[in-house]
């Protein structure tokens, strides 16, 4: 197949990929929690100190959608051209690592990956912060390979990683452990060009320097921001998440073609002879050992680990089977990559249903006030803080006190996320008067 070559191969990937963030943005649901939480964060609207866990850096790509407009569609637009980016980032350590024919093969898989594909335009820290952090380890994996040592490019990774924090604070654990275990297993090299290292290291100190002067302002210590964040997302005990990524479903969890992918690169460890596959290695189930430890899991987070253990797995593949040939890969690759680009119609349609209700209750409370300062409680919020402009009380949290007297005052009951407005007005003396919301999935009640 001397037609199929590299560039062919990942630029028909990237194209993929384009597609469905397409279809994302064409025929996506209506924003989703986070989603709708970064949009808010990014207009100032929410209270002072809440959601400081929200990286600065997906929150500013947020804020260039929410000045186009507010349709879901024009939120998500800048989002969807960074989150592109991760498909480059993916095929640049398969390059770096191996070669530009392992890069390729690797952007092809996970351009099929449902746990990515079916989120290519969401407003999320995920893929930009995945896009970042493989920037950063393609740049270290090329120059600490070199015979000579790292030249000074490898400065070139700091402002990276640096990114990968600012867009997703999480990505930490991830940049600690690549520039650790690169210095420990070409330590040689290392030595032999410290500079370049140093001066890496000194570029990611400085461009941290911001975001630490920000959490002492807001929290009083300079690691205030990252205590809040490592409480997010909660886990129900030490190790929740671990045990979701290793007793999942993998083709469910990881993917139909990067599950078997990735087990491939664990099992080619046992002959690889070069030291840049246990470095993706290391990294990889550092990030899962880290993150599993710490939060329950979920696919989006360890996006860098499955990217690394697929890279290792189709370089094993290639190099020490005769199969899969490579049109035999293309039709599997081809069907995954088609699979999913149905699949994410069906799926965007699904979830736009689900999330109809949360639109008709926001909606309601919307024209009910008609531009006038609103507050509504409910079990659910930034979805509706975002498309009311009400400020939303959780009814899991709402002390004794009544809403704020100077507002227009609502409750709202979703079939997924039900309160009982009639004993919450009771409790405060007040009347609650329902208002039709054309879902019988969603009721409002106005209180007074």
């Amino acid at each position: 197949m001397s037609w199929l070559t590299d560039r062919r191969l990942w630029t028909a990937a990237l194209a993929v990929w384009v597609v469905l963030a397409l279809i994302g943005l064409v025929l996506g649901p209506s924003l989703g929690h986070d989603e709708a939480a970064f949009a808010i964060t990014s207009r100032g609207e929410q209270p002072p100190g809440v959601w400081l866990y929200r990286s600065d850096g997906t929150v500013w790509i947020a804020r260039l959608g929410t000045a186009l407009g507010d349709a879901a569609w024009l939120v998500r637009l800048p989002s969807a051209l960074v989150n592109a980016l991760a498909i480059v980032a993916a095929y640049a350590v398969g390059r770096a690592a191996f070669d530009a024919r392992t890069g390729a093969w690797t952007a092809a898989i996970l351009a099929g990956a449902h746990p990515m594909g079916l989120r290519a335009a969401e407003l999320l820290s995920d893929l930009p912060g995945m896009a970042c952090v493989l920037g950063g380890i393609a740049i270290l994996a090329g120059e600490m390979q070199r015979p000579d040592g790292p030249r000074w490019r490898l400065v070139a990774a700091g402002p990276v990683f640096a990114a990968a924090f600012y867009v997703r604070y999480g990505s930490a654990p991830a940049v600690a452990i690549a520039i650790a275990a690169a210095v420990l297993l070409w330590w040689r090299a290392a030595l032999r060009r410290p500079l370049p290292i140093v001066a890496m290291a000194a570029a990611i100190g400085v461009l941290l320097i911001p975001h630490f002067l920000r959490s002492h302002e807001a929290t009083g210590s300079y690691f205030g921001i990252l205590d809040v964040s490592r409480g997010m997302p909660r886990r129900a005990y030490v190790g929740e998440g671990l045990v979701t990524y290793l007793a999942s479903n993998p083709f469910l969890f990881y993917g139909a073609l990067v599950a078997p992918v990735m087990v491939a690169g664990l099992v080619g460890l046992a002959t690889a002879r070069r030291r840049v596959s246990y470095y993706l290695a290391v990294v990889a189930l550092g990030q899962i050992t880290m993150l599993g430890i710490q939060s329950h899991g979920q696919p989006r987070y360890v996006y860098v680990a499955t990217a690394l253990l697929v890279v290792l797995g189709v370089d094993y593949l290639r190099h020490r089977f005769p199969w899969p040939r490579p049109r035999a890969a293309l039709a599997l690759v081809a069907a995954a990559q088609l699979g999913l680009v149905v699949a994410t119609v069906i799926h965007h349609r699904v979830v736009d249903d689900a999330r109809a209700p949360i639109v008709a209750a926001a909606e309601t409370m919307r024209a009910h006030s008609a531009g006038k300062p609103c507050a509504a409680v409910a079990a659910i919020v930034p979805q509706l803080m975002w498309y009311s402009r009400c400020s939303i009380f959780a009814s899991s949290l709402i002390g004794s006190d009544s809403l704020p007297p100077d507002r227009d005052g609502y409750a709202v009951w979703l079939k997924k996320w039900p309160m009982d407005a009639g004993a919450f007005a009771a409790q405060r003396g007040l009347t609650a008067t329902p208002l039709p919301t054309g879902d019988d999935r969603a009721r409002v009640w106005r209180l007074r």
